[in-house]
Parts: structure tokens; sequence; C-alpha cells
């Protein structure tokens, strides 16, 4: 018997040596629309050795250790090129990117992100760089990143907003894979409708996009990719998450081929969040995160044929959350001492089906998208405001594409789109002496458009990519009042990309190129209602109009654990027109006007700087450090005077480090966020503010351990470690129905030192 178990491990250790001696993938080709396909054939070979295999029909291969390190991956219409492995990474997904990117190719493996070979410049956050930390959601996932600043508009409802190049959130397109997702009502509190556990990547780019997805990306484009049933390589994935705070969280997903060869798969995701608890750390009789529950689903079908590829989703969400004093509750009984309360019920369902056919093998074709999202939210603030809103929307867009010319050097895209938004708002403010409605009963917004992107490729080492699109905005807008009002305006947007390959090493980028977008008052600042301040509205809202511009510089290195890389860019955005809400003219109130931009240095402007340096370095073996650096410089002009964007910090700068032991058994990742001070909104006439005229510079650290098992991973983690907490972030908390109340001059985290606990399943 002793015999027999003696055999059995030995099996089993013979078995777990050969595991790890095998380096396991896939190869996927990403097209421009950042749509990801198996590529079967890939030739796969171990440089200087005879040691090879080819992808199969799924994209996916196996492949023995080998003495050597550096990887050959070749396929037919693509330029070879090498790859490092590092020595104890098992698996790895490449990406082979076409004619935009090159014909280069990129890995991704152990490491949390990389910089796409596309012209635009393009940093993917990879699913192993999510788990670097508890990022529960979209606006949690860019804690190890320099350009996107996610922060809390106000001390009461939880939200977080992002803001890219020192600009709000708005000015950034974000998308589910390549679809307008978040927009309208979902500015408040949609990046907590995106699951981190859902998501297979983020593409985040800087600057103008291409035009084949819009005209609203001003200051750059976020592109989420959820998880695939193609792609995806988990049968099935649970992730459970409870933290210090009171909360937890459940997400689910599993895969399901269906038909033979794959040719048809679906995914089921599921996501639950309930913050069950009522916590007051600083003391100030508010709630420091309001209670609220989630129910999240999806389900996407995946299928193909030698001519049809596509892809359709449906997901619904339900988030409900209340917060304000903690003796509140919505459903319990009134006090005799009246309670400030906040209440927020979202309802919002997604259907997205993206098609394409193929017209002449792979060089020709057509592909269509169609989106429709129908969004309800009705909330209270206090016991005087409370604002209604549904949405119906509507997205198409059709495109050809086709290559041509000799080695496929050209590239046209072509097509048309429409967007439809349908826009009903209901705000009123009821107080003892005064009765507000400023209700927007119909807004409607119809713009149809026709856009053309060409890509010429010069020589292997410069593509150039220029595209034009023409829009006409039919905005019509019926007040309280009853009386219509129309917007008719023609939006032409250029925009260009150059990227030059100068050495091996170093790429260069170039990119230029306008953007427009429609302003909503109530749906981009929801925050500003947690204050007693009235709002003034000074001018119609009008169409925002900007030229953005800027340049980046890649440099890669060989280090003896892995390659190291600098990069350096910068982009200048410039308003021809900008809807500002402006806080400093009188303290207890909102005026929200249009600021007319020039480029003669003549009236009024609005503009900004942003510059970036970020190193990646791996001084050892398993251990990768990140050290960034930005600077923004934001203004605008009031009063003849150029004046710094308030609660916007000019400086941020970043550590991240990164360490695992043999066969990722242990993973180690800390985080050092340092913000510099900021210009805070003039408070000095409110007689119960105690706010200096710039916040302190202050520290945020963050670290997490993950035990890795062969189908299980346990994490746990802290985040703000250093417990810095912003005195006061309510502004006369005691008296919440008084005229001095304001919760939205938030700067620094709001709660301290926050622990957590997390245990993933996934079976492949």
């Amino acid at each position: 018997m002793g015999k027999r178990i003696l055999f059995l491990l030995v099996v089993v250790l013979m078995c777990g040596l050969a595991g790890a001696q095998t380096l396991r993938g896939r190869v996927l080709e990403v097209n421009e629309q950042g749509d990801t396909t198996a590529v079967s054939s890939a030739a796969l070979q171990w440089l200087h050795t005879a040691v090879g295999t080819h992808s199969d029909a799924n994209g996916e291969f196996s492949l023995p250790r080998s003495k050597s390190d550096s990887l050959v991956v070749s396929f037919p219409t693509y330029q070879p090129d090498t790859l490092w492995i590092t020595p104890t990474q098992n698996e790895v997904t490449i990406f082979l990117s076409h004619a935009h990117s090159l014909a280069e190719v990129s890995v991704v493996g152990r490491d949390g992100s990389f910089i796409s070979t596309q012209p635009i410049l393009t940093t993917v956050i990879t699913q192993q760089g999510l788990r670097r930390a508890a990022c529960c959601n979209l606006a949690e996932s860019f804690e190890s990143s320099v350009a996107i600043d996610s922060e809390f508009p106000d001390a009461v409802s939880g939200a977080r907003q992002i803001s890219m190049l020192g600009l709000a959130g708005v000015y950034s397109q974000i998308l589910l894979e390549n679809v307008p997702f978040i927009r309208l009502l979902a500015h408040q509190f949609g990046l907590g409708f995106v699951p981190g556990s859902w998501m297979e990547s983020i593409s985040l780019s800087k600057g103008t996009s291409s035009v084949v997805n819009g005209f609203e990306a001003i200051t750059g484009q976020i592109n989420v990719d959820y998880k695939k049933p193609e792609t995806n390589l988990e049968r099935f994935f649970m992730n459970f998450y409870a933290n210090s705070m009171g909360k937890g969280e459940l997400a689910m997903n599993t895969r399901i081929p269906i038909g033979k060869k794959d040719k048809a798969s679906t995914n089921f995701l599921v996501f639950l969040a309930d913050q069950f608890a009522k916590m007051d750390m600083n003391k100030d009789g508010f709630m420091d995160v309001p209670r609220s529950r989630q129910v999240n689903v999806m389900n996407r079908w995946d299928y193909k044929s030698p001519v049809v590829e596509g892809r359709t989703m449906a997901g619904f969400v339900w988030d409900n959350r209340f917060g304000g004093q903690m003796g509140y509750h919505p459903n319990g009984i009134m006090p005799a001492i009246p309670v400030y309360g906040f209440t927020a019920d979202n309802k919002r369902l997604d259907v997205i089906t993206k098609n394409g056919f193929l017209l002449n093998g792979e060089h020709e074709s057509i592909g269509t998208i169609i989106s429709y999202t129908g969004h309800w939210l009705n909330s209270h603030y206090g016991s005087t405001k409370d604002y209604q809103g549904n949405q119906h929307s509507v997205y198409a867009n059709v495109l050809y594409s086709n290559k041509f010319g000799a080695k496929e050097r050209h590239k046209l895209t072509a097509g048309g789109s429409l967007q439809f938004d349908c826009l009903n708002e209901y705000f009123q403010n009821v107080s003892q002496v005064d009765f507000i409605d400023y209700s927007r009963p119909h807004h409607h917004d119809l713009i149809p458009g026709v856009f053309a992107e060409y890509a010429y490729i010069i020589d292997p080492k410069l593509v150039v990519m220029a595209g034009m699109r023409l829009d006409y905005n039919m905005v019509r807008d019926r007040q309280h009042s009853n009386n219509w009002e129309s917007i008719n305006q023609l939006f032409w947007t250029p925009r260009v990309h150059l990227k030059w390959q100068a050495t091996k090493n170093l790429s260069v980028r170039a990119s230029a190129g306008k953007g427009y977008r429609n302003a909503h008052f109530f749906t981009e600042n929801q925050s500003l209602l947690f204050s007693s301040r009235s709002i003034s509205f000074d001018s119609h809202p009008k169409p925002e109009e900007a030229w953005n511009a800027g340049a980046s510089m890649v440099y890669q290195f060989d280090m003896p654990a892995g390659k190291g890389s600098v990069a350096i860019d910068y982009f200048y955005t410039h308003f021809l027109q900008q809807m500002i809400v402006d806080l400093d003219q009188n303290v207890h109130e909102i005026h929200y006007y249009a600021l007319n931009g020039d480029y003669n240095g003549y009236g009024n402007r609005s503009r900004s700087h942003s510059a970036q340096i970020e190193v990646t370095l791996w001084p050892f073996k398993r251990f990768e450090m990140l050290l960034a650096y930005r600077y923004n410089d934001v203004r605008y002009m009031r009063n003849g005077e150029m004046r710094q964007k308030d609660l916007m910090s000019p400086h941020k700068a970043l550590v991240n480090l990164n360490y695992s032991t043999r066969y990722d058994k242990w993973k180690f990742n800390v985080t050092l966020q340092v913000n510099g001070p900021q210009q805070l909104p003039d408070m000095s006439a409110n007689p119960a503010s105690s706010l200096p005229e710039y916040a302190p510079a202050y520290c945020i650290l963050n670290a997490q351990i993950t035990k890795k098992f062969r189908r299980w991973e346990i994490y746990v983690g802290a985040e703000n470690m250093l417990n810095y907490k912003q005195t006061n972030p309510i502004v006369d908390a005691r008296n919440p129905f008084g005229d001095n109340f304001d919760a939205t001059v938030v700067y620094a985290p709001i709660t301290g030192i926050m622990g957590y606990l997390g245990v993933r399943c996934i079976l492949k």
C-alpha cells in the first residue's frame, strides 16, 4: 500500500514538473475596431532550436519549454517577430495586429499592461493587471495609472468619476467593445455598472481617436472588452470579495460552446453587490459610504462562419442606494427632527449586436453595429430636491473596409452612423420660500453622420492614418414652459495620426484632431445637488468644441529580467466652445454658461496642457517596477484672468511594485500615489467653511498579496494604508438644511484604511 502511494506521488510530481515545463497560450488577431479572433496554424518555435508547434483551430497551443527564452511567432501576411518569455511564465496570450500596427506582434503574459503597436497611443491594461488590486468596477481600475484620475465628486453619493488630461471624464469617450456606452444618465453612477471581474482588458487611448467611433472623444478614449466566449479560456469563474467597510460582492461567469467546432458559444455573467453596513469614521453624522445594492446580469452570444462573424449582448443592471445622515432610512419613520437623506434608483437595459460580413476573403468586408440603451433614474436630495430622468438611446454604425495595393499597404474604412437620444428630465427644488422647476420633459438629439478613414503604410516603419467625419447635429429641447428651442449645426471632425518606428526599440507617434459633444447640466453635475447653492443658467447650453494635439515617444531596452521601457507624451487641448460650471462667483450659487474661445488671445479662453513620463523596469527576475509622473495645467478665463481649474491636482506621481515567486504561487503588489496640492473653490464667504485656498498634498498607499492554487486564488489587501482622510469633507454637516451646507468640495479620501479579502475560483 505504501509503495502504491509513493508511486502515485511520483506520477503526480512528474506531471506537475511536465506541466511547469510547458508553455500554453493562444494566438489572437486584433482588428482596427479592437475585436479579437483566434488565429489557427500560426507557427511558434524557440529561437535556435528545433522545438516548435502550431496553434490549433481555436488559436490554442502547447509548447515544451526549451533552453531558449526567445519565442519566434510567424504567420502568413505578418512579419515574424521574436518575443521574450520569462522563465516562470507558463501562460501567454499573443496578439497579432494588422496594417495599422505595422505588422507587429505583442505578447500579454504576466505583465499587467503594455503599449499597443497601433498608431494611436494606447495602453492596454490586461486581466492580469486588473487583478493586481481589488478593482470592483471600472472606476477603481486605474489605481496603477497616472493618466486617469478617479475622484469622488461629492461626500454623500459614493459615486466615482474620472478625468483625463486634467479634464472631466465627459470629454473622454467610454466604449464597450467599440460601442458608445457611458453617456448621459450614466455619467454619475455608470462607471460602477462595469464589474471588474467581467473585464478582459481596458484600452486607454490619449488624444483624438479614430473617426470610426464618433465625434465625442476630445481628450481620449477608454474601450472596455468583456470576457468573450471565443478568447476566454474560463469554463467557470467565481470571485467573492468583502471589505472592512461592510461591503460584499459576488461575480460569476461561465462559457458554454454550442455546435460543432465551437462555431457558436455563449457567456452568462452575473454580478451581485451589497453595502450592508452604515459607517461614520469621521464622526460628522453622515454615512461615509451610502447603503447600496446592485444586481447586474448579461448574456452574450458569439458566432462565426466562413463569411459571417458576429456577437450579440444583452444586459440589465439595477442599482439602488441611499445615504445621508446616519439616522436616515428611505422606508423608515420620519423622526421629529428632520434628517438629511439621499436616494437614487437606477435601472438600465443594454442590447448590442455587432456583425461582420467578408466580401473578398479577408481584404474586403462590411460591418454593422446596432445598440439600444434604456436608462431610468429616480433620485432625491434632502427634502427639497427631486431629479428624475429617463433616457432612450439608439446607435447605429455601418462601415465598409478594404485593403488594397501592393502588400496591402492601403486601407480604406468608410461608412455612416446615427446617434439618437431621447432624454426626459424632471428637476424640482421645493423650499419653504420658493419653487423652482428646471424640467426638460422632451429633449431630442438626432445626429446622422458619414465618415472616411485612410491608412497608408509608406514603408514597414511608417504609417499615416487620416480621417474625416461630417455629422449634422439636430437638437430639439422643450423646457418646462413648453417652449421649443432647436439647434442645427454641422460638425466637421478631421483627425490625423502618425507612427514612425525610428529604430527597433524606438517608436514616435503624433496626432491632431477635433471633437464635439452636446452638454447636459444635470446628467453631468448631479453631485452639485448636494449643496444649498441655487442654480443660475446664464446662457443656453451649446455644443462644446475643441482641438487636441499631442506627441509621444516609447523606447524599449533590454534588462537582466525583461524589457524595460520609457514612455513620454504631451497633449494640448484648446476649446473653441465650452460650458463652464462656475462655483466662484457666489458661494451660494452655481453659474452655468458658455465660454467662447479663440486663437488670437482675445475674449474668453479655455485650454489644457498635459505631460507624462512613465518608466517600466525589470531589475531582477519576477520583479517589475513602474515609476510615473504627470503634470496637468488646466485653465479657463474668468474676469480677464486665466484661472486654474478647481479640484484638480497639477502634479501626480506613482510607484508600482510587483513581485511574484516561481510559478506565480505568490504575488505581491504595492502602489504608492503622491497627489500634489490643488486649488479649491473660493469658500471664504461661507461662514461655516474652514477650507483653505489650496488643498495640501497627500499620499495613498495600497498593497495586495495573492496566493495561487491550481484552481483557486486567495487575495488579501488594504487601501489607504497611511490612513489619510480629508478633514470635514462636508461643510456645515450639522445643519444640512441651512444656507451654508455643501458636500461637493472633496479633494481626498473620506474614509481611512480599508482592508479586504477575496477568493477566486477558475475552471478552464
